[in-house]
């Protein structure tokens, strides 16, 4: 078994499901929404990690890449811009300044990667999986996807900190899987220069599912992303 694409296969199953309970949940709010696209670009990045050994030859191996790309380069700004609205920064100056600068440069690295081989450059096979090869501006993107994702997770620990226990205990086990989903997809990174950690490659993407029924758990259960922010949760905790 490619348990590298299959995984991915699950993974896409999983992300786009709570991607439609969090747009569906009612009453809709805006934070339910960013927290649905962000789940939908996991979604998006997946199904084509997921079905590789048909949609490159669908789709060509260019689109088949752009694509990937398109969905994973918006993985962390959406994150990002999440935790900025859940934990009510987002009218902070700086922080809103980053998401900006990070929404900018994903549309310019996505541009150049459709017209440029600065970004990524041809398909590469390695047997068991295919990834577009990593070029001059690809270092750039990682330093930014490690900004945003360790900032936004950052900003959720110093804040729900502060939950009352019964509430906190949900919410450390979404930290939890959120952590390990991440770890798990820089195997996706590390591929790209052929490097293969052990139980890392080819398992890395199984933690998702756990991280998109923490996530659900967390709306149907506390109702959690419903509110305008997570400080409305702590004031409501408070008074």
């Amino acid at each position: 078994m490619n348990h590298f694409v299959v995984s991915a296969a699950i993974a896409f199953t999983f992300s786009f499901a709570v991607s439609a309970v969090a747009w569906l949940k009612s009453p809709p709010s805006r934070l339910n929404r960013i927290l649905s696209i962000y789940w939908f670009s996991i979604a998006f990045w997946s199904f084509f990690v997921g079905t590789q050994p048909y949609s490159i030859k669908l789709l060509s191996p260019f689109w088949w890449g752009w694509f990937l790309h398109l969905g994973c380069t918006f993985i962390p700004v959406f994150f990002f811009h999440f935790t900025l609205v859940f934990t009510g920064r987002e009218d902070q100056k700086f922080p809103r300044s980053i998401l900006t600068i990070a929404y900018l440069m994903t549309l310019i690295f996505n541009i150049l990667n459709l017209s440029t081989k600065i970004f990524t450059s041809e398909i590469v096979y390695r047997g068991a999986y295919a990834y577009p090869q990593p070029a001059l501006l690809y270092p750039l993107y990682f330093i930014l996807f490690m900004m945003l994702v360790v900032g936004g997770t950052y900003f959720l620990f110093v804040d729900l900190s502060r939950l009352v226990l019964w509430k906190k205990a949900s919410v450390k086990f979404l930290l939890l899987a959120h952590l390990l989903a991440y770890v798990g997809g820089m195997d996706n990174f590390l591929i790209m220069v052929d490097i293969r950690l052990p139980v890392l490659y080819p398992y890395g993407l199984y933690p998702i599912p756990f991280y998109s029924l923490a996530t659900t758990y967390l709306i149907w259960r506390f109702n959690f992303f419903s509110e305008n922010s997570l400080r409305d949760h702590l004031v409501a905790l408070e008074t």
